[in-house]
C-alpha cells in the first residue's frame, strides 16, 4: 500500500491550492476526486468565465457561526495573491463590478494553470476515483477507495459542499466529518432562488422571463441588483444574495420601482393632481416593464378606470405593493439551482490558522465544506484560495 505525506480528498479549487503549497514545501501529495474530470466548479463560475475573486474579500461578506473564523486565511493570502498568480501566468481578466474579477477568457484557463503549478510542484493526482471511507490508525490516516486504500501522514478533506450534484456534489466531505466526530452545521442551499408560494405565483405566474432592477430586503439586509422572474418563484442576483440570509417561513420584501424619484405612490400622486386621463397601467408601463405594470395594475385596481377617477387609497394599496412587495417564499429553489452550501463543519472545532482539526491531528478541512459561505460576487472562490493556501502552508 502507497503511503503520501498528504491525502487530498476533492481537487477542485481548495484542494488543488493545497496541493500545490503542500508539494512546494516538499510534501509527497495524492489529490483524490470521483470526477473523470477536474474543476468541475471552477469552469461554471460566472457563467464560464469564472468570477475568480473579490478584492472586497472580508470577514463581513461571509456567514459562519463563527463570523471571524475565515478572517486569518484572507488576511494570509487574499485576493491580491491569487491576481499575482494569474498575471504570472498572463492570464487576462477584468472587473464586471467593482471588485468582482473575471476572465476574460474560458475558466478552463484558471484550472489548466492550477494543474499546472501542481504538477510542477510534484503533486500527483487521480481521477474518477470513489472514496468510500476514511480512518485514523496509528500515525497513519488511511482511506479507502473505489480501486485501492492509500495511506498518507496528513488528511485533507476539501470535496465541497451539496450544491450542484450535476456537476459531482456529494455529501462525502460531512461524512468524512461525522466519522472522525466533527459536528455538522446544518447545511441548505444557498445563493439560489426563491420558490413562491400559491398566492405570489397566482399574482406573478404569466412573467416568466421578465428581469427588473430591484432592491431585495431580507433579515435587515438589503440588495440592489436585476430580479428575474421564473416560472416558480424569483431570481437573479438581489434574490441570490437575499437568500444567503433567509430562514424558512421568513419573511421577503422586494421594491420592484427602486428608480423612480420619490417613489410610486408620489409619482402617481402627482401625476393624478394634473389631472391625468391615463389609466394607471399605462403610466405605470413608462416606469416598468410593460407587463409587469399591467400585472399590478390589473391585479390591485381591476377595473383600470383612469386616473383622475382613482381613489388616493386605492393608489396608496398599489404603490405598497410595487414599492414594498411582501412574501413568505415556499422555499429555495434547491441544491441543483443553488451557487454554494450554506452550513457545514463546524468551525469552532478548527483551526482558523492552519484548518487542522482540533479534534483529530493531521486532519484538515477546506473550502465549501466548512461553516463559512460568502456572498455573491467571488467571495466563495477566494474562501477555496484561501483556506486551502492555509493548509497547504501547514501539512
Amino acid at each position: 500500500m502507497e503511503t503520501w505525506d498528504v491525502l487530498i480528498v476533492g481537487a477542485g479549487a481548495s484542494g488543488l491550492m493545497c496541493a500545490i503549497g503542500a508539494a512546494n514545501r516538499g510534501r509527497r501529495v495524492l489529490l483524490l476526486d470521483h470526477a473523470p474530470r477536474l474543476g468541475n466548479k471552477i469552469r461554471a463560475s460566472g457563467g464560464g468565465r469564472c468570477n475568480f475573486t473579490n478584492l472586497d474579500a472580508s470577514p463581513e461578506h461571509y456567514v459562519s457561526a463563527n463570523p471571524h473564523f475565515c478572517r486569518s486565511a484572507l488576511d494570509r493570502f487574499g485576493p491580491e495573491d491569487f491576481v499575482a498568480l494569474l498575471r504570472k501566468n498572463t492570464i487576462l481578466f477584468h472587473d464586471k463590478k467593482p471588485g468582482q474579477l473575471f476572465c476574460d477568457g474560458p475558466a478552463q484557463q484558471i484550472v489548466d494553470m492550477l494543474l499546472a503549478d501542481a504538477r510542477e510542484a510534484g503533486a500527483e493526482w487521480r481521477e474518477g476515483v470513489t472514496v468510500t471511507g476514511a480512518s485514523h490508525q496509528g500515525e497513519l490516516f488511511r482511506v479507502e477507495t473505489s480501486t485501492e486504500p492509500v495511506e498518507g501522514k496528513k488528511l485533507v478533506v476539501a470535496c465541497g459542499g451539496l450544491s450542484h450534484p450535476r456537476l459531482g456534489a456529494t455529501g462525502l466531505g460531512y461524512d468524512l466529518a461525522r466519522s472522525f466526530g466533527h459536528e455538522i452545521v446544518p447545511t441548505r442551499p444557498a445563493l439560489d432562488g426563491f420558490l413562491f408560494a400559491a398566492e405570489s405565483k397566482e399574482l406573478f405566474g404569466d412573467l416568466a422571463g421578465l428581469a427588473q432592477d430591484a432592491e431585495v430586503t431580507c433579515a435587515g439586509r438589503t440588495f440592489a441588483d436585476p430580479v428575474l422572474f421564473t416560472h416558480v418563484g424569483l431570481s437573479g442576483p438581489a434574490v441570490l444574495q437575499a437568500s444567503l440570509f433567509w430562514e424558512l417561513g421568513a419573511e421577503v420584501t422586494v421594491n420592484f420601482a427602486p428608480a423612480v424619484p420619490g417613489g410610486i405612490l408620489d409619482y402617481l400622486v402627482k401625476t393624478k393632481a394634473r389631472g391625468s386621463l391615463q389609466t394607471p397601467a399605462t403610466l405605470l408601463g413608462r416606469v416598468l416593464p410593460k407587463r409587469l405594470a399591467e400585472c399590478f395594475a390589473s391585479a390591485f385596481l381591476p377595473g383600470q378606470v383612469n386616473l383622475a377617477q382613482t381613489r388616493r387609497d386605492e393608489l396608496e394599496v398599489l404603490a405598497q405593493a410595487i414599492g414594498a412587495y411582501r412574501f413568505i417564499p415556499k422555499d429555495t429553489a434547491g441544491w441543483d439551482k443553488a451557487e454554494v452550501t450554506r452550513g457545514g463543519v463546524d468551525t469552532g472545532e478548527i483551526s482558523s490558522k492552519t484548518m487542522e482539526s482540533l479534534k483529530v491531528p493531521g486532519l484538515y478541512f477546506t473550502g465549501e465544506v466548512l461553516d463559512v459561505t460568502g456572498e455573491l460576487g467571488g467571495y466563495n472562490l477566494q474562501w477555496a484560495w484561501s483556506s486551502g493556501w492555509a493548509a497547504g502552508e501547514a501539512v
